[in-house]
């Protein structure tokens, strides 16, 4: 049986600091790659993945931050040659402004 893809909007790779807000302070990571739906964001410690998190990313091509309440889906844990694991958190981007869903998908996305 052929794999179906769930995800309604296509990915693409891209290399963007990200910082999660916690109660504890922020978490910094990177972006690895996003879609106008969700991102996965390389981390070296995990956030509580509870509840819905404060994601910031940073465009450095075009000088442009996106601002956005994320939902954890899922996470992985690597192995790391530089600290004992590194995770993988998988987020749905969840009240995404009207200005930076046309800024992705007209510059970033396309």
């Amino acid at each position: 049986m052929p794999f179906k893809e769930k995800r309604e909007y296509s990915r693409m790779q891209v290399v963007w600091p990200a910082s999660i807000d916690t109660s504890q302070g922020p978490i910094e990571g990177e972006v690895t790659n996003i879609s106008l739906g969700g991102a996965l964001i390389q981390l070296e410690e995990l956030p509580d993945v509870g509840g819905a998190l404060d994601l910031s990313m940073q465009i450095p091509e075009h000088h442009y931050a996106v601002f956005v309440s994320a939902e954890p889906v899922r996470f992985d844990v690597y192995p790391s040659d530089d600290a004992p694991f590194s995770y993988g958190l998988g987020v749905r981007l969840r009240d995404l402004s009207e200005d930076d869903f046309e800024f992705l998908s007209t510059n970033v996305l396309r």
